[in-house]
């Protein structure tokens, strides 16, 4: 017997409950019977997968943004939502649908390349992304930006492109950075010690993650302190002084809401962005209570900071 069928619930429908649960894969289920698209949904893992020959290469779509969705409104929208989330990949156009677009000719796709970062998970839902790792707990994927929705490129197309993957995360990269920048908003928690929130692009902000650098002062010795709880929006602290220190439980606070919360949870953890590396700080939750668990080399940072403050 599955997890579901005991009662209990698989983790990416966390924000559902039992019942929630229930009526969310049967209208799922629903959506696929009317639209005649054979598809399994297979619910304790999160994913539809089509049958073999639906699609040009082996896909599997995931549940788990949508079901976040659709646990923010009342039960009455959730076909509607399902319909938009899933019409945005199956609606014919000039491309016909996402995952049937032919990517043959590299000169006819190539500026709709973008690297964007995904949960580690997602490994686990499809066996043919061209992908390298990100930050604990995320990769970094090479995708195809279309007008209503985002697919990945499998390897197999890729390799037909003859390129290097290197080279191709490059394309992806220089694509993301010329679709605009984010916008910023800051929250001052005291003078001189701020957290920024970038957003703006419902799919790729948090991917900008990747190209960090352009958002970032020449003049910043000790680092960053980078929340990418969900993937349309980065939490930053610029690293100054040792108001670094009060920086750190609101931003896990934040970072805990909101991946919890979706829609798009991408990652749980809090990263310092030090030399060009995303170093992991743990920590633990229990109940209410955030137990701050850092590397000795942010502790010793930690330290200096407080030594200079101190000195001032």
């Amino acid at each position: 017997m599955s997890a579901s069928a005991q009662g209990a619930l698989p983790p990416w429908a966390r924000n559902l409950d039992v019942e929630e649960y229930r009526t969310f894969i049967a209208l799922v289920e629903r959506y696929f019977v009317e639209r005649r698209i054979p598809a399994h949904v297979k619910a304790d893992e999160g994913v539809v997968q089509a049958e073999s020959g639906v699609f040009h290469h082996a896909s599997v779509l995931g549940l788990q943004n949508v079901a976040q969705s659709c646990a923010r409104v009342g039960i009455e929208r959730w076909p509607s939502l399902i319909a938009e989330h899933f019409d945005c990949i199956f609606a014919v156009s000039d491309d016909q649908n996402a995952l049937m677009v032919d990517v043959g000719d590299f000169d006819k796709v190539s500026e709709r390349l973008r690297a964007r970062l995904y949960p580690v998970d997602l490994l686990s839902q499809s066996v043919e992304t061209v992908h390298r790792p990100g930050p604990e707990g995320t990769i970094e994927v090479i995708v195809l930006d279309l007008p209503t929705t985002v697919r990945t490129i499998s390897r197999s197309e890729a390799k037909k492109w003859d390129l290097e993957a290197p080279a191709l995360f490059e394309i992806g990269r220089r694509n993301l950075q010329r679709a605009g920048s984010l916008k910023r908003t800051s929250v001052v928690l005291r003078s001189g010690v701020e957290i920024h929130l970038y957003s703006g692009d419902p799919y790729y902000a948090a991917s900008h993650t990747l190209i960090l650098d352009a958002y970032l002062p020449d003049d910043l010795p000790h680092g960053a302190l980078v929340g990418l709880p969900r993937r349309d929006v980065i939490l930053l602290h610029l690293i100054r002084n040792v108001g670094v220190a009060e920086a750190i439980s609101p931003m896990l606070r934040a970072i805990v809401g909101m991946y919890a919360d979706g829609p798009g949870s991408l990652s749980p953890y809090l990263y310092w962005f030090w030399q060009g590396e995303f170093i992991t700080l743990p920590y633990a939750l229990d109940g209410d209570a955030l137990d701050f668990l850092p590397p000795v080399a942010f502790v010793e940072l930690l330290e200096r900071l407080g030594e200079s403050a101190a000195l001032s």
